[in-house]
């Protein structure tokens, strides 16, 4: 049994459920079994959070809480995973789902043949039969998915991957660039902290806060944080992003989070998502920065009321 250290209020932020249903699921359901300090007060270990995030994405998806809260959080793994497989096909009958497939799989041929330029004309051609969201979603995100399958496999050579990511990195980047936030939009900061040179999910996540009406300064890779917390002052920004895709347990990045947490106003929430960021929850327990679970997270996190932009979304439809 993993040892207990989270707080209800750590576990509520952590798992996006409210304390209020936490506790109506545990008196009712008995979905986990926090143990108690001797003030009583809850202590959640890393799994009973896991065990209740899951909870709260299948109840999100449709499904009764009573049906499920029985199930062994195996079972909920696999249930979350294979209705994302089934999402990410989404559409699959459909002539835009078979038009999205169909997008991938000419781009990886392009990428096995070494032609960015390719690569470039055919994401061109098709952005506009698209909304930007579903181009990212249906096309981008899978397709870089399938390519890192496809290097770990040994399917693809690191050439291949380095020519995929490096002309979807300039897609985005250009879609970023090209970006009409309205002059009352909030600004948000977007980068990768020291000693992350990966800038792909940072861009992601630059991307989808662009789309949500946010006004977007996109800092780039492997930034120190005294440079992160001065532009995000200097600008005013009201939110700052970022993306940590590996490793998940460097003590360089623990500390860059640490200086970040000390250096950022408190009025300026930081997020943090990224493959690797789970690794590092402890830290941003600490420093009181949210994690960021997935893309889909994001868009829910900026529709909420402390996140929202005051003006109506772009591109997203």
């Amino acid at each position: 049994m993993q040892q207990p250290r989270y707080v209800m209020k750590v576990a509520a932020r952590l798992s996006g459920l409210s304390p209020y249903v936490i506790r109506s699921w545990e008196k009712r359901y008995g979905v986990v079994d926090p143990e108690r300090t001797d003030t009583n007060r809850r202590l959640y270990s890393e799994e009973d959070v896991e065990h209740l995030r899951l909870l709260r994405r299948l109840t999100e998806r449709g499904h009764a809480i009573g049906s499920i809260a029985d199930l062994p959080i195996d079972e909920l793994r696999r249930m979350v995973e294979e209705e994302d497989r089934l999402r990410r096909q989404q559409g699959t009958n459909t002539k835009q789902g078979d038009a999205a497939i169909s997008l991938r799989e000419t781009l990886l041929d392009h990428a096995r043949a070494l032609d960015p330029r390719a690569m470039e004309a055919a994401l061109l051609r098709a952005s506009s039969d698209f909304s930007r969201r579903e181009f990212l979603e249906q096309v981008l995100v899978p397709f870089i998915e399938e390519v890192g399958r496809g290097w770990m496999e040994g399917r693809l050579r690191i050439a291949h991957e380095h020519v995929a990511t490096s002309v979807v990195r300039n897609y985005l980047l250009n879609a970023l660039t090209t970006s009409q936030a309205a002059h009352t939009a909030p600004t948000a900061i977007v980068a990768t902290p020291q000693g992350q040179v990966h800038e792909l999910g940072a861009l992601m996540i630059a991307n989808v806060a662009a789309m949500s009406g946010w006004d977007i300064i996109f800092l780039g890779s492997d930034l120190p944080a005294e440079e992160i917390a001065s532009a995000a002052r200097e600008l005013g920004a009201s939110m700052v992003l970022l993306s940590i895709v590996f490793p998940p347990n460097d003590p360089r990045i623990q500390s860059e989070l640490n200086s970040l947490g000390r250096l950022l106003p408190d009025a300026i929430p930081l997020i943090v998502g990224g493959r690797a960021a789970a690794g590092y929850l402890d830290t941003l327990q600490r420093i009181g920065a949210e994690y960021l679970e997935d893309l889909d997270t994001l868009w829910t996190m900026l529709s909420k009321s402390q996140f929202r932009s005051p003006v109506n979304p772009q591109g997203t439809d």
